[in-house]
């Protein structure tokens, strides 16, 4: 049985035609027997197919923005121009009817994502046959890929590893394959939510019993907080699976919050190298981290305060049962939660659904938005107590207004809820407060 690794490349990465070119170039030069490659859509495409989709609404048809992006790629890449052709044909069908509908479905955003790496696949596979590679692209569905039926945050459903299994056996050479997407048992088309492309990796990686998953990004690995809004932030070369899905969970953009639990579950290693430089080590996730304490921040930027108030005592486990499901039905996925005498709150990341509960509850609904946190994380900090009121004077001495403070509620984080507008200095503060207790052993964390 051949043991192929699996190997995923993220918008940011195939960016542009010199990017696909680096992407194709790690995939030519891979040891051992032909890689499964997972693909993210070129990057901004996704956005883009948004727009387009909500211009369709309101009357525009701007598929030309779309297919442009595409044949300018194209074009940098010396492929055939009309490589996508029929791809925009159906692009254009559903941009009319979405005209005529006057309206965006979930089922209709999911579909119109789709275009973006259906056509990422077709580009890369052709770009290694041009080089003399056998390559097959392949839409994820056609392995057997299935979910729940939730457009937009649809979840793999169990038992499927065996029909992806048997499908990649089928293919020969490098089967390149769209992250994100999937169908769900009636067939229809959904999606994995942001960054899902992940997570198709990771049930990929589980379902052949690869020996590792390689998350190719444009950074160097995985940081001790956010390169772009820290300048200190130095690479971390070891870290625990425990700690990478807690940094997830929190708002790190390395990795999808719900990758790692297949990798773990079949035992595959996980690295994060950087694209620009395929030499360099990166991040190895690994088993038994020995070290504890906090070793990374991890910040969101996009944070919702839902305060549901439950007016009679003897309701309180009725009105709390029915927040949470409420939450869970529209794939709201509580951060922190709270709970003051008769009001019940969570913490979320902002999402469509969040228009509808407003619609849903009404005036038992209090919804504070321009909010972001930031979390302290590594193995065992998390009832850190003497950390936490450290970390909590800080913020407070420097001005900086501290919403909630969620210190013992998980083992491996406390998180700090600030002002959006407060990010970036609370997260620069963090940093310097636990970074330096690492010293130089911010390279290996072994």
């Amino acid at each position: 049985m051949l043991h192929r690794r699996v190997l995923k490349f993220g918008g940011a990465a195939l960016a542009d035609g010199p990017g696909v070119e680096r992407v194709a170039d790690i995939i030519a030069g891979h040891d051992g027997p032909p890689p499964v490659v997972i693909v993210s859509a070129h990057q901004g495409v996704t956005d883009l197919l948004e727009v387009v989709a909500w211009a369709a609404v309101r009357g525009s048809l701007e598929a030309d923005r779309v297919r442009i992006r595409h044949r300018t790629l194209l074009a940098q890449l010396g492929l055939p121009s009309e490589l996508l052709d029929r791809f925009w044909r159906e692009l254009l069908h559903l941009l009319s009817h979405l005209q005529s509908q006057g309206s965006l479905r979930p089922q209709d955003l999911d579909l119109a994502w789709s275009f973006g790496e259906r056509s990422s696949a077709r580009i890369v596979a052709h770009l290694l046959r041009s080089r003399g590679i056998e390559a097959t692209p392949v839409d994820a569905w056609d392995l057997g890929f299935l979910t729940d039926s939730l457009h937009g945050q649809a979840r793999p459903l169990e038992g499927i590893t065996d029909s992806i299994r048997g499908a990649l056996a089928e293919i020969p050479g490098v089967a390149v394959v769209t992250g994100f997407l999937a169908k769900d048992p009636l067939g229809r088309l959904t999606t994995l939510g942001r960054n899902g492309s992940d997570l198709t990796a990771s049930c990929v990686a589980e379902a052949i019993s690869a020996p590792e998953i390689q998350f190719w990004k444009t950074v160097s690995g995985i940081m001790t907080a956010d390169p772009f809004r820290v300048s200190k932030a130095r690479l971390i070369s070891q870290l625990g699976y425990g700690e990478a899905a807690e940094l997830a969970f929190h708002g790190a953009q390395v990795l999808h919050p719900a990758a790692v639990a297949p990798a773990v579950r079949a035992r595959v290693a996980v690295t994060v190298r950087n694209v620009a430089n395929p030499d360099a080590p990166g991040t190895r996730l690994v088993a038994g981290i020995r070290r504890k304490g906090p070793v990374a921040v991890a910040s969101r930027a996009d944070l919702v305060h839902l305060e549901c108030v439950v007016s009679a005592p003897e309701a309180r486990g009725l009105g709390a049962a029915e927040f949470f499901a409420a939450l869970e039905e529209r794939r709201l996925s509580p951060t922190i939660l709270t709970s003051s005498g008769d009001t019940l709150g969570a913490f979320v990341p902002a999402a469509p659904g969040i228009e509808e509960l407003a619609v849903l509850w009404g005036e038992r609904m209090r919804i504070t938005r321009d909010l972001a946190s930031v979390a302290l994380v590594g193995k065992g900090n998390g009832r850190d107590r003497k950390l936490g009121q450290q970390a909590y004077d800080l913020l407070d001495g420097a001005g900086i207004e501290v919403r909630h403070a969620a210190i013992g509620a998980r083992t491996r984080s406390q998180a700090f809820v600030v002002h959006r507008e407060d990010l970036n200095s609370a997260l620069a503060l963090l940093h310097d407060l636990v970074v330096p207790e690492l010293g130089v052993g911010a390279q290996n964390l072994s």
